[in-house]
């Protein structure tokens, strides 16, 4: 990423020729992308003929496939916590970052122009020494959030109709909730796909079926990833031991935790965590 590894800005051309960024599915990302490309999802492809605005988030599977030999535009990559952190209830809520909303946005020149400049301040700010300029670059996200609320006024109020979007939303909500873990003396309680089913009380292979079919990764891939992120970033930003994070995370045994965490991330809690120090 950049010198903030919460965000940055690239233009095009450097997303396209960066497998680093180009395929980095744990950051949600908001694209200004100049005709012509194609966006592929599991069940579709759309071709992109004109100037749009594309809100991606860590849980979409999608590939971005470039046409035009030069790809002009930018992409805006930010991981969770600048979202936790930055934003406010209505942008954390908007289903622009949501799974099963309209997430492409198609600009007249007056909108291009417009949201153009906003990246650029982006990426100004991001290159300056304000020590505040994540509540400015924030600023400036919001303002492109809302430009594509403009655009679908009715957006906020949208939810997906199909039976599997709306339980696969259900799940995201309670595993979203649980993260991140703010008091060190409490335990997550849904650590599995069956606690998450017997919580929602939907039968399991309905819950499975659902998420597999609108995310294309499984219930428990999921719940995976999300405590993995979660360990790494309770080992970067907190003083909290091996054992008490493991608590946290819903593991009885430290050499639980420990297994899992090196198996999903190539390094031991305690690799991780010297790597910051």
């Amino acid at each position: 990423m950049s010198n903030n590894p919460k965000i940055t800005v690239v233009d095009l051309e450097t997303y396209k020729t960066n497998p680093k960024l180009h395929n980095n599915k744990k950051y949600y990302k908001i694209c200004l992308i100049h005709p012509k490309s194609i966006l592929h999802y599991p069940s579709k492809s759309i071709t992109i003929n004109n100037t749009v605005l594309v809100f991606t988030n860590p849980l979409l599977v999608y590939n971005w496939e470039p046409i035009s030999r030069e790809q002009v535009g930018y992409s805006c990559l930010f991981n969770p916590s600048f979202l936790a952190e930055n934003t406010n209830e209505l942008e954390k809520q908007c289903p622009l970052f949501k799974l099963g909303a309209n997430n492409i946005f198609h600009l007249n020149k007056e909108q291009e122009t417009h949201i153009t400049s906003l990246y650029k301040k982006i990426k100004e700010e991001l290159n300056s020494d304000y020590k505040n300029k994540d509540a400015v670059v924030s600023n400036y996200i919001s303002l492109i959030i809302h430009e594509a609320l403009k655009i679908e006024p009715n957006a906020a109020n949208k939810t997906p109709k199909c039976a599997a979007s709306r339980i696969t939303s259900l799940f995201f909500e309670q595993l979203n909730r649980q993260f991140p873990i703010k008091d060190p003396n409490k335990s997550i309680t849904l650590k599995t796909p069956k606690d998450y089913s017997d919580f929602l009380s939907v039968h399991i292979n309905h819950l499975n079926d659902s998420v597999k079919t609108i995310t294309g990764k499984s219930t428990s891939t999921h719940i995976k990833e999300k405590i993995t992120a979660e360990a790494e970033n309770m080992l970067h930003n907190t003083d909290l031991n091996i054992t008490e994070i493991a608590y946290c995370l819903g593991f009885k045994y430290p050499n639980n935790f420990s297994k899992f965490f090196k198996s999903n991330t190539g390094k031991s809690p305690l690799e991780h965590r010297s790597v910051f120090l």
